[in-house]
């Protein structure tokens, strides 16, 4: 199926957006908090990252043990890249490619949420529209193209996202004027 630019394009109107966006408080974001539930989640870069790093807050490493996760291949695609830039001779280098090995390995298909090439494309308008309106530089332009990615596939599905990035999000989730995510502050 060919990707509707014109769809794409009236849905998220890059034209109308010529403001700089305003985050908003730590206090307006949704949380997660103790007793927060939800049926299904998708998890960012950042929860793997803490996780790995043992910085999740007991009201998160909850919520993941009462629900379903769901991964993207565009974090997974995060942590490789970073893995892959540590040097071989790093005490580090082999024990973090096993732990990732046997964590991403360990993902059933069906939990697996890949983009389809219309999110691509929303995801772009997005992060160029806020790119431009955030004053962002351009490298932080493919960080927010993938956090948008993220957002929006989550969306697709009907899941939150769980990140400790609140700041992009919620600016992602404005310009969308759709989907949700829940933020965390790591420990």
């Amino acid at each position: 199926m060919a990707v509707d630019i014109a769809a794409l394009k009236r849905r998220y109107k890059p034209e109308r957006r010529l403001i700089q966006l305003k985050n908003r408080s730590t206090e307006a974001l949704p949380t997660a908090i103790p007793g927060l539930t939800v049926r299904r989640v998708l998890v960012d870069t950042t929860v793997y990252i803490h996780d790995a790093a043992d910085r999740l807050p007991p009201e998160v490493i909850s919520l993941l043990d009462q629900t379903m996760i769901y991964h993207s291949p565009l974090c997974i695609a995060e942590i490789l890249s970073g893995l892959s830039q540590l040097h071989p001779a790093s005490p580090a280098f082999e024990a973090a490619w096993d732990r990732y090995q046997r964590l991403f390995g360990a993902i059933q298909a069906r939990r697996l949420l890949a983009p389809s090439a219309q999110t691509l494309c929303a995801a772009g308008i997005l992060a160029g529209t806020l790119a431009r309106t955030q004053n962002h530089a351009k490298a932080q332009s493919q960080k927010l193209f993938n956090d948008a990615a993220i957002y929006l596939t989550g969306a697709e599905h009907g899941l939150p996202v769980l990140t400790a990035n609140g700041a992009d999000f919620d600016l992602i989730q404005q310009a969308a004027g759709h989907g949700d995510f829940i933020v965390y502050a790591p420990d």
